[in-house]
């Protein structure tokens, strides 16, 4: 059994799923790191999961955009497992959560929240099942706290989850917390307080939040007994009795599939002797066309020859005319002659020069030539005639035996074919009966674990109940003073940069006025030097997580940085302007020992802790300090390269060229 005092929030496995393939990251408890060449995708991983958690919204780059589709978290609320799943795509859109690992979402009916308190989801607002689920009081937080009539604001878990969280430009800046923006640091200083129960109101909150818990619990008892009675009345088998009918009709499933299985292959097996069948068959039906594309080519060919007998027949007419022509033509030059058309005279020697070019000897000699074309061409035909004749015969002979061949083999297809194919038909038939009484078990199954659900939710209530009410009594006894919390958060703070080592590590300790950490009597916002800023706030949230491992908060177990190197050794340029490059010089900054001792830090806090409390640090960086891949090993989840080398990935979305972020 695990001694946290305080929430749980671990995660186990985020998802993302695209179109080709899911792109997963397991983690453990205690430290897990990420790290890897720039524009793989290291810091997406965060934001996804900062996104899942209720983010407003996602940043989405082009390969994401190309291959996801939406998002899943597995994750361990105190000791309940649930499976956050939200489209990367609409922000709006609501949450859905499982009660159940990613594994065996489809044995549950999911419950869908509002992504935000602008609108309601069916089973109500993420951030309040978040709470809920941590056992976190659903409370209001002045605006003004100074005031006795300020107006009240929900806390919501994204307020609790700032303190939680370091974003690559949150690490280091000197505006951590929002605090230019007035409205939302007092709010902010105001979810501290609550977070260490140090709200004067905490305790009235604490009573009504166990009075309201103890109504919902009754609710759902009574709400458990109708439902159970009317399943009962209705005569729903129980949990196992469908588990059991479950697994029954998926083992007859599987002999099924296994018995068609093995009749396909017995009814292959039995008309392989069909082969030589349908071998004659197509390769007389290859025949058959090469015969019928032979039969159209013939048949061209004869039209063909056809025409130009009939155009070397009127040749031969027109020449024979004109020699009839030339022998009447009269001889006396000075003879005068009638037109017979317009009875005008016409002199014969007209005649004599129109047709003296021609006589009649030559154009006999073509008319000879054209008649012997002409019989050559009527040979062709005849011959054209002959072979189409052939064709068709065997094309008539060949189709008769192809038909003869189809016969028997339908004929054997029927005697060896049909029985196999109404066998497999029967054993379909049966299959999709199955599968239907399997849908149908499987969603009564679904309505029996949402009884179930109700008892679990019982339970949990229960316990969540007693636990609020041992933190009642702890604070009407006596409440935790702000000077308390505040010395024991510096003590782990000091104790950290000290570890560094950080240059001259005195007057340490959290303002009671910003609840920010201060170092030499500075306040955070005053150090110049951006890598003493990067020590300081990644410190600060490790000494919240180590606080309330041992102390009541409601402070989650969950700490997510990136990225730690920032400022110390590689700076990028846009970050440049916000740090004294002069005061980094002067802290020893650039020193990789305490780039080195980060990590030193992290490992040697998860081996110390890990075995008595659950917590979870997921860092992320370019890279790990020299000669420290291997000690640090079993931590890392992920490794990115942009170029391919032995165990790493290139990029998050590993089936695209990497152009991430």
């Amino acid at each position: 059994m695990k001694k946290n005092k305080s929430p749980r929030l671990i995660l186990k496995k985020l998802i993302l799923v695209g179109r080709e393939k899911n792109y997963i990251v397991p983690f453990t408890v205690g430290l897990n790191i990420i790290y890897g060449d720039s524009d793989t995708g290291k810091s997406s991983i965060l934001n996804i999961i900062d996104y899942l958690l209720g983010a407003s919204e996602v940043f989405l780059y082009d390969e994401i955009e190309i291959h996801g589709k939406y998002g899943l978290l597995e994750l361990e609320l105190n000791n309940d497992t649930y499976t956050i799943k939200r489209d990367i795509f609409n922000p709006k859109s609501h949450i859905e959560v499982y009660h159940s690992s990613v594994d065996k979402m489809e044995d549950v009916f999911p419950k869908e929240y509002g992504s935000s308190f602008v609108k309601e989801g069916p089973a109500g607002y993420f951030s309040d099942f978040m709470l809920e689920a941590l056992n976190i009081s659903l409370v209001k937080l002045k605006q003004a706290p100074s005031k006795a009539d300020s107006k009240m604001t929900s806390l919501s878990f994204r307020d609790i989850f700032k303190f939680c969280f370091l974003d690559q430009d949150d690490v280091g800046n000197k505006d951590i917390l929002d605090q230019k923006n007035p409205v939302v640091f007092v709010k902010n200083k105001e979810t501290f307080k609550f977070l260490h129960n140090l709200l004067d109101s905490q305790i009235t909150e604490l009573q009504e939040d166990i009075a309201e818990k103890t109504r919902i619990k009754n609710g759902i008892i009574q709400q458990f007994t109708i439902v159970s009675s009317f399943l009962r009345e209705a005569r729903l088998e129980t949990t196992e009795s469908l588990e059991g009918k479950s697994q029954k009709l998926s083992e007859e499933l599987k002999l099924l599939d296994n018995e068609i299985l093995q009749l396909t292959h017995n009814m292959k097996s039995n008309s392989d002797h069909d082969n030589e069948l349908r071998e004659i068959i197509v390769t007389k039906q290859s025949l058959l066309d090469s015969l019928t594309l032979n039969k159209m080519y013939k048949e061209t060919q004869l039209d063909q020859n056809l025409r130009l007998k009939r155009d070397y027949q009127q040749d031969i007419d027109k020449l024979l005319a004109s020699v009839e022509v030339i022998k009447k033509l009269p001889n006396h030059e000075g003879h005068h002659v009638n037109c017979p058309v317009c009875d005008n005279e016409m002199q014969a020697s007209k005649f004599n020069e129109l047709f003296s070019q021609y006589d009649s000897s030559s154009i006999e000699l073509e008319v000879k030539s054209l008649k012997n074309r002409f019989k050559e061409v009527s040979l062709l035909i005849d011959r054209d005639r002959g072979s189409i004749l052939d064709i068709i015969e065997e094309i008539t002979s060949i189709s008769t035996e192809i038909k003869k061949a189809k016969d028997m083999l339908d004929l054997k297809t029927r005697e060896f074919v049909s029985p196999f194919l109404s066998q497999r038909d029967v054993l379909n038939t049966r299959r999709g009966e199955i599968n239907e009484e399997i849908k149908r078990t499987d969603y009564l199954l679904k309505l029996r674990n949402q009884l179930n659900e109700l008892t679990k939710k019982t339970d949990v209530l229960t316990e969540q109940i007693s636990q609020l009410n041992v933190r009642m009594i702890t604070l009407v006894e006596g409440a935790p003073s702000v000077d308390g919390v505040l010395e024991s958060i510096a003590d782990w703070l000091n104790e950290f940069l000290t570890f560094i080592p950080i240059r001259n590590p005195y007057g340490i300790k959290i303002s009671d006025k910003t609840f920010l950490p201060v170092v030499r009597d500075r306040d955070y916002s005053k150090l110049t030097s951006g890598g003493l800023r990067t020590l300081v706030s990644i410190g600060y949230l490790f000494s919240l997580l180590r606080n309330s491992l041992d102390t009541d908060t409601n402070f989650p177990s969950l700490v997510m940085i990136d990225t730690v190197g920032k400022y110390i050794g590689k700076t990028k340029a846009k970050y440049l302007e916000n740090t004294s490059q002069s005061e980094d010089n002067l802290e020893g900054i650039n020193d990789p020992k305490k780039y080195k001792n980060i990590y030193s830090y992290l490992s040697s806090l998860s081996d110390e802790l890990i075995g008595n409390y659950d917590f979870q640090v997921i860092v992320v960086d370019n890279d790990l300090p020299d000669s420290m891949e291997s000690q640090l090993d079993k931590y890392i989840v992920k490794k990115f390269s942009v170029d391919e080398r032995d165990g790493f990935e290139i990029g998050f979305i590993n089936n695209a060229t990497p152009r991430l972020v």
